[in-house]
């Protein structure tokens, strides 16, 4: 019963996704109806901008690499992405870094089940360390662009930024500016801290420090109809970017 209940609801929506349309990142310019029509349907489409500034180091630019290679081989995942009517989710990868360093590393890929996010999880090496100065905004404005080139149509659109740090200082008014345009065209920023490891051996007076990164985002990256804004360290990246990945894509399924 439950199925037949997600089968029915899933043409529902999927027709509903049809007569709407793609939504357009410029209100300005609006596409044709007619190639709004003929995109393909999914539930979400989804940019995951990778940091590659030089604060992350390449260890630690390596260190997202493996976390989402793991999260996109855990079922949970695609049992989400099942959920997320009708069945499939579109998917881009970029890194960034500094004002001009920013780079579509993975386009857009159809993701409907296991062996698609396998696939498009093997393809991770394509991306490519900058090491250069820390700019979210620009980071969010080309994550804006490539959900804007998107082949693609569907209800939710989303930018993930991972990152290490705060933007650097003279890059705030970017951020600001690229936070109002995600809002003024209905896509969420999510922002994700990637926090340093906890002491190996620490006494036992440690008290664990705050987590004023992921505040940072929270107050000054995350924002739209779906924002959130989560963190992890070194430890259980791969797990912490797996319930990431799921909060995009949660929605009613029964």
């Amino acid at each position: 019963m439950r199925s037949h209940r997600r089968s029915l609801r899933r043409s529902l929506i999927g027709a509903a996704v049809l007569a709407l349309g793609a939504v357009g990142i410029s209100a300005s310019e609006p596409e044709e109806p007619s190639a709004r029509q003929e995109a393909p349907v999914v539930c979400a489409q989804v940019v995951i901008a990778i940091d590659g500034s030089k604060s992350t180091r390449e260890d630690a630019f390596l260190r997202q690499i493996r976390s989402l290679r793991a999260a996109f081989a855990r079922e949970p995942l695609y049992h989400a992405v099942q959920d997320c009517l009708p069945g499939s989710v579109a998917f881009a990868v970029t890194t960034w870094s500094g004002a001009q360093e920013q780079d579509l590393c993975l386009d857009w890929s159809l993701v409907t089940d296991r062996a698609d996010g396998q696939r498009l999880a093997g393809q991770f090496e394509r991306c490519r360390y900058f090491g250069g100065s820390t700019d979210i905004g620009q980071a969010v404005h080309h994550g804006l662009d490539v959900l804007a080139g998107s082949p693609f149509t569907s209800y939710y659109r989303t930018v993930l930024v991972l990152t290490n740090g705060r933007t650097d200082r003279g890059a705030e008014a970017s951020l600001a500016a690229a936070r109002t345009q995600a809002e003024a065209a209905g896509v969420t920023l999510a922002g994700y801290a990637l926090l340093r490891p906890e002491p190996a051996n620490p006494s036992p007076f440690y008290v664990p420090p705050a987590r004023p990164l992921e505040r940072y985002l929270a107050e000054h990256v995350s924002t739209g109809p779906r924002a959130f804004t989560a963190y992890s360290r070194p430890e259980d990246d791969g797990e912490a970017l797996l319930r990431a990945l799921i909060e995009i894509l949660r929605q009613e399924s029964s």
